[in-house]
């Protein structure tokens, strides 16, 4: 993924309410900062980590700040391959993603991107396949495709863009002693940059994403990853940034996991209090989805058979 080091640098000055004269130095003018922010011009390591440390920012932040979806590769090709529930269409714009990824891979291009998507794209492909009485990361398809990132994601020694992106994807085909293992890191990692407040957002959606993945299989690890995000959320400044989605999410997780810990009517009126929101903004597709792991949650619960649950794998499935 190529970096818009001029970009990252105009996001970061004005997050932080700087003007460009207030980083003007003898040896680097407004003109050269006004030029390098627009991609005109390129300026030397040295005069980026000086302007970078005027601000406050260390070098490892500006990479990992560099990422932006809307020109991610990885991104680029999930809106391809669109939402996947198992329909011959979705299977079929699913495997024409992994085709792109492959062909891309074999000409050099997409880099460590490709390879990832590709692999994603083939644990998609083969839990679809496998019958409903396997927990997804107990699918043989599946530990093969997600080995390879769960190995590199424990390796690398700093994560940026790229790494809680791998994360995102393959965090529900994880084993459930690696995916505490990974959430623990990633939101270790992402809590460094928190110190700008357009990247909170940021480490809500990790934190949620861990409490997804670890609601059926480790109570203990999704009321963790619950409480963070709830954390965020109350230090969060309501005047910079709109948090009532992620509001409006965390009651619905409250609720899902009240259900899964006993309390299931209390649990279940929580949840269900959240479609009313749902349905006077007309969201139909969450309305429908919500109440469909509601349901399912709650009959679950009751019945006993909270092991044989998939309802986290479906939920991947529905935020692609």
């Amino acid at each position: 993924m190529k970096m818009n080091y001029g970009a990252t640098f105009k996001r970061l000055r004005e997050d932080k309410g700087l003007k460009i004269v207030d980083l003007e130095q003898p040896s680097i003018s407004r003109s050269l900062i006004g030029k390098f922010e627009k991609g005109h011009t390129r300026i030397s390591a040295d005069r980026l980590d000086k302007l970078l440390s005027d601000m406050g920012v260390s070098h490892d932040e500006f990479l990992f700040l560099g990422g932006e979806t809307n020109n991610n590769y990885i991104y680029m090709l999930l809106r391809e391959m669109g939402v996947q529930s198992g329909k011959p269409q979705e299977k079929k714009q699913l495997g024409a993603m992994i085709l792109k990824a492959t062909n891309d891979m074999r000409q050099g291009r997409g880099g460590i991107s490709a390879r990832f998507i590709r692999d994603f794209g083939l644990m998609i492909q083969g839990a679809l396949a496998e019958e409903e009485n396997l927990q997804i990361y107990d699918i043989d398809i599946v530990k093969k495709h997600v080995r390879p990132a769960v190995n590199f994601l424990k390796q690398a020694e700093t994560w940026g863009q790229i790494e809680l992106d791998i994360f995102t994807l393959f965090y529900f085909g994880m084993s459930p002693s690696d995916l505490l293992i990974l959430s623990r890191l990633a939101i270790k990692r992402a809590k460094f940059y928190t110190q700008l407040r357009t990247e909170k957002k940021r480490l809500v959606d990790i934190a949620y994403t861990a409490f997804n993945g670890l609601l059926f299989v480790d109570l203990k690890g999704a009321a963790e990853m619950l409480t963070l995000s709830e954390q965020i959320l109350s230090d969060a400044d309501q005047f910079i940034l709109d948090w009532t989605g992620e509001r409006i999410r965390l009651k619905f997780g409250k609720g899902l996991l009240m259900m899964m810990q006993g309390s299931v009517e209390e649990g279940y009126q929580l949840a269900h209090s959240v479609l009313t929101v749902y349905e006077i903004t007309d969201q139909k597709d969450k309305v429908k989805y919500s109440k469909e792991v509601i349901e399912k949650t709650r009959d679950a619960v009751l019945s006993g058979k909270r092991k044989k649950y998939l309802v986290h794998t479906q939920c991947c499935f529905k935020v692609w």
